[in-house]
C-alpha cells in the first residue's frame, strides 16, 4: 500500500456508532463482512485475518460474547466484536473481558461502544498527526521513517506498560475471593 492510500484510509477512518448499525440480526458471514469493511485498517497489509468464524465461535465458547439466537448475531454482538478485534493485538482476551465488565457496570454496552469508538478514532488521529510531524522534520525520508518507527514503538510500549499495570489493579472475582478468605 502506498503512502497516500494509507494516509487517506486513516484520515477517513470511522467506526460506526450504535445508531449507524442496523437493527437487524446477522448471520456469521454478514458479521465477518461488517467487521472487515469497517476495520480494514487492521489488515491493510493483508498479512492476517483479524476476524474469522472460528474466532467468533471461540469467543462464544469462552463466554466472552453470548451465543447467537438461531445462528443470528445482534447489534450487541457487533459492538462487542468491534471492541475485541481492535484491542486483542495489545491486550489479552481475559483483560478485554475485565475492561468490558468494569465499563458496563454503570453504562450499557451501546454507551460503552460509542465511547470506545470516539476514543479509538481520537487516539488514531493523535498518532497520525504525530507521525506527520515527525516525517516533516527531515528531508531524509529513510531517517524520518526510522525515527517514526522508534517513536511509535516507544509510544506503544509505554501505553501497553500502563495498560498492563492498570489491568492488574482491576478487582477480579479471584482477588475478591482471596480478600474474603483473608477477612474470614
Amino acid at each position: 500500500m502506498e503512502k497516500s492510500q494509507f494516509s487517506n484510509a486513516i484520515e477517513s477512518f470511522h467506526l460506526p456508532r450504535c445508531s449507524e448499525l442496523p437493527e437487524l440480526d446477522f448471520y456469521m458471514d454478514q458479521v465477518i463482512s461488517i467487521m472487515e469493511k469497517n476495520l480494514f485498517l487492521l489488515s491493510m497489509d493483508g498479512s492476517a485475518k483479524f476476524i474469522t468464524p472460528s474466532m467468533i465461535n471461540n469467543y462464544v465458547n469462552l463466554g466472552i460474547i453470548t451465543p447467537p439466537k438461531k445462528k443470528r448475531y445482534s447489534k450487541e454482538h457487533i459492538c462487542y466484536l468491534f471492541i475485541i478485534c481492535t484491542l486483542k493485538s495489545v491486550v489479552p482476551i481475559p483483560s478485554i473481558c475485565e475492561i468490558i465488565k468494569a465499563q458496563t457496570k454503570n453504562r450499557s454496552v451501546y454507551e460503552l461502544y460509542d465511547m470506545f469508538c470516539e476514543a479509538y478514532e481520537s487516539m488514531l488521529m493523535r498518532a497520525y498527526e504525530t507521525s506527520k510531524e515527525i516525517l516533516s522534520e527531515t528531508e531524509d525520508f529513510e531517517e524520518a521513517l526510522a525515527k517514526l518507527s522508534l517513536f511509535m514503538s516507544i509510544n506503544a510500549g509505554t501505553a501497553q506498560l500502563i495498560a498492563t499495570n492498570t489491568l492488574k489493579a482491576f478487582p477480579t472475582e479471584e482477588k475478591n475471593d482471596e480478600n474474603a478468605d483473608k477477612k474470614a
